[in-house]
Protein backbone atom coordinates (compact mmCIF):
# COMPACT_ATOMS: atom_id res chain seq x y z
CA UNK A 1 0.00 0.00 0.00
CA UNK A 2 2.77 2.45 0.90
CA UNK A 3 4.66 1.68 -2.33
CA UNK A 4 1.55 2.32 -4.42
CA UNK A 5 0.89 5.60 -2.61
CA UNK A 6 4.51 6.70 -3.02
CA UNK A 7 4.38 5.85 -6.73
CA UNK A 8 1.15 7.79 -7.15
CA UNK A 9 2.58 10.85 -5.40
CA UNK A 10 5.80 10.72 -7.43
CA UNK A 11 3.81 10.42 -10.68
CA UNK A 12 1.56 13.36 -9.74
CA UNK A 13 4.57 15.49 -8.80
CA UNK A 14 6.31 14.63 -12.06
CA UNK A 15 3.20 15.51 -14.02
CA UNK A 16 2.89 18.81 -12.17
CA UNK A 17 6.48 19.75 -12.95
CA UNK A 18 5.98 18.76 -16.60
CA UNK A 19 2.92 20.97 -16.92
CA UNK A 20 4.78 23.91 -15.37
CA UNK A 21 7.74 23.38 -17.69
CA UNK A 22 5.44 23.19 -20.69
CA UNK A 23 3.67 26.37 -19.67
CA UNK A 24 6.98 28.17 -19.38
CA UNK A 25 8.17 27.09 -22.82
CA UNK A 26 4.97 28.03 -24.63
CA UNK A 27 4.72 31.48 -23.02
CA UNK A 28 7.99 32.63 -24.59
CA UNK A 29 6.78 32.08 -28.17
CA UNK A 30 5.20 34.84 -30.22
CA UNK A 31 1.48 34.59 -30.69
CA UNK A 32 0.38 33.89 -34.28
CA UNK A 33 -1.58 37.16 -34.41
CA UNK A 34 1.32 39.38 -33.28
CA UNK A 35 1.46 42.50 -35.50
CA UNK A 36 4.38 42.59 -37.90
CA UNK A 37 4.75 38.82 -38.19
CA UNK A 38 3.06 36.02 -40.04
CA UNK A 39 3.47 32.30 -39.63
CA UNK A 40 3.79 29.71 -42.33
CA UNK A 41 2.79 26.17 -41.52
CA UNK A 42 4.06 23.36 -43.70
CA UNK A 43 2.23 20.08 -43.30
CA UNK A 44 3.89 16.98 -44.68
CA UNK A 45 2.84 13.37 -44.45
CA UNK A 46 3.50 13.12 -40.71
CA UNK A 47 5.39 16.22 -39.66
CA UNK A 48 4.33 19.82 -39.22
CA UNK A 49 6.93 22.53 -39.46
CA UNK A 50 6.06 26.13 -38.61
CA UNK A 51 8.36 29.00 -39.46
CA UNK A 52 8.11 32.67 -38.65
CA UNK A 53 8.10 34.69 -41.87
CA UNK A 54 8.55 38.46 -42.25
CA UNK A 55 5.34 40.37 -43.03
CA UNK A 56 4.33 40.43 -46.70
CA UNK A 57 3.84 44.21 -46.66
CA UNK A 58 7.58 44.73 -46.17
CA UNK A 59 8.49 42.25 -48.92
CA UNK A 60 11.93 40.96 -49.76
CA UNK A 61 14.48 42.59 -52.00
CA UNK A 62 15.77 40.42 -54.86
CA UNK A 63 19.07 39.85 -53.06
CA UNK A 64 17.28 38.86 -49.83
CA UNK A 65 15.04 36.51 -51.81
CA UNK A 66 18.10 34.96 -53.45
CA UNK A 67 19.74 34.46 -50.06
CA UNK A 68 16.55 32.89 -48.69
CA UNK A 69 16.35 30.51 -51.67
CA UNK A 70 20.00 29.51 -51.19
CA UNK A 71 19.33 28.85 -47.49
CA UNK A 72 16.22 26.83 -48.34
CA UNK A 73 18.16 24.77 -50.88
CA UNK A 74 20.88 24.10 -48.29
CA UNK A 75 18.27 23.05 -45.71
CA UNK A 76 16.67 20.75 -48.31
CA UNK A 77 19.98 19.07 -49.08
CA UNK A 78 20.68 18.69 -45.36
CA UNK A 79 17.29 17.04 -44.78
CA UNK A 80 17.94 14.65 -47.68
CA UNK A 81 21.39 13.78 -46.34
CA UNK A 82 19.92 13.16 -42.89
CA UNK A 83 17.31 10.83 -44.42
CA UNK A 84 20.07 8.91 -46.19
CA UNK A 85 22.14 8.66 -43.01
CA UNK A 86 19.10 7.45 -41.06
CA UNK A 87 18.50 4.84 -43.77
CA UNK A 88 22.08 3.58 -43.56
CA UNK A 89 21.82 3.37 -39.77
CA UNK A 90 18.54 1.48 -39.98
CA UNK A 91 20.02 -0.96 -42.51
CA UNK A 92 22.96 -1.62 -40.21
CA UNK A 93 20.57 -2.23 -37.32
CA UNK A 94 18.62 -4.66 -39.50
CA UNK A 95 21.80 -6.59 -40.37
CA UNK A 96 22.77 -6.85 -36.72
CA UNK A 97 19.40 -7.64 -35.15
CA UNK A 98 17.72 -9.92 -37.69
CA UNK A 99 18.31 -12.37 -40.50
CA UNK A 100 16.54 -13.85 -43.50
CA UNK A 101 13.09 -12.62 -44.41
CA UNK A 102 12.85 -10.47 -41.29
CA UNK A 103 16.07 -8.67 -42.28
CA UNK A 104 14.76 -8.05 -45.81
CA UNK A 105 11.48 -6.71 -44.45
CA UNK A 106 13.34 -4.49 -42.02
CA UNK A 107 15.48 -3.09 -44.83
CA UNK A 108 12.38 -2.48 -46.96
CA UNK A 109 10.82 -0.55 -44.08
CA UNK A 110 14.01 1.49 -43.74
CA UNK A 111 13.94 2.28 -47.46
CA UNK A 112 10.28 3.33 -47.25
CA UNK A 113 11.08 5.62 -44.33
CA UNK A 114 13.93 7.17 -46.32
CA UNK A 115 11.64 7.84 -49.27
CA UNK A 116 9.04 9.42 -46.99
CA UNK A 117 11.65 11.63 -45.32
CA UNK A 118 13.00 12.75 -48.70
CA UNK A 119 9.47 13.50 -49.94
CA UNK A 120 8.82 15.53 -46.79
CA UNK A 121 12.05 17.47 -47.37
CA UNK A 122 10.98 18.23 -50.93
CA UNK A 123 7.53 19.43 -49.84
CA UNK A 124 9.04 21.72 -47.22
CA UNK A 125 11.52 23.15 -49.74
CA UNK A 126 8.82 23.78 -52.35
CA UNK A 127 6.62 25.54 -49.78
CA UNK A 128 9.52 27.71 -48.63
CA UNK A 129 10.30 28.73 -52.22
CA UNK A 130 6.63 29.60 -52.81
CA UNK A 131 6.63 31.72 -49.65
CA UNK A 132 9.79 33.50 -50.74
CA UNK A 133 8.41 34.15 -54.23
CA UNK A 134 5.16 35.53 -52.83
CA UNK A 135 7.08 37.99 -50.63
CA UNK A 136 9.52 39.24 -53.26
CA UNK A 137 9.03 42.88 -54.29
Amino acid sequence: MNKALATLIATAAGFGFGVVAHAQTTDSQLAPGTPGTTTTTTVTTETIETRLVPPTAAGLTPSEAHDARVQSRADYKTRKDMAKADHEQAKADCRINSEGAVERACKADARAAEKKDKADAKLIHEQEVQDIDSQTK
